[in-house]
């Protein structure tokens, strides 16, 4: 099990080199890649940093499943501004054992996200569990279906 902390600005390469989740070197820089990909607008990129079986929590108990209903809970969230600056984080750490990470990313605030991330065959770390971004984002969510999963 290894543990990092690094200011969450701090990925290690130039920012050219980060074309993709693919080129981050480790779970740690996903939360500085996102917050990059917010300002972007790049709402692709952005569904590129989770796996294709992740599980984002949104509020009142609802999850959005898979890349779809990420996308789309994503997407109304930067419609509606929500993932702008406020509450960035400024730390990240990752605690890594095998091809496991829990994350968390603290916020000036004081604010703490945990999120987990599986590093993939090809080296590729991803989130495959948020629970903390969206949870408070109403805008997120979808109209009611009666059901407490998106997809």
């Amino acid at each position: 099990m290894t543990t990092t902390e690094t200011p969450t600005g701090a990925a290690t390469g130039s920012p050219e080199a980060l074309d993709g989740p693919e080129a981050l070197d480790g779970p740690e820089a996903l939360e500085a890649r996102f917050a990059e990909l917010v300002a972007a607008g790049d709402l692709d990129g952005l569904v590129g940093l989770y796996a294709v079986d992740a599980v984002v929590s949104l509020p009142h108990g609802r999850e959005a499943a898979g890349h779809a209903a990420i996308r789309s809970a994503l997407a109304a969230a930067l419609a509606a501004g929500a993932l702008g600056p406020a509450g960035r984080a400024v730390t990240t750490r990752a605690i890594v054992t095998g091809d496991l990470a829990l994350t968390t990313s603290t916020t000036a605030e004081g604010e703490v996200r945990t999120q987990v991330a599986r590093r993939s065959a090809e080296g590729r770390w991803a989130w495959v569990c948020d629970g903390w971004r969206l949870r408070g984002v109403q805008a997120c969510l979808p109209a009611s279906t009666g059901s407490r999963a998106v997809a």
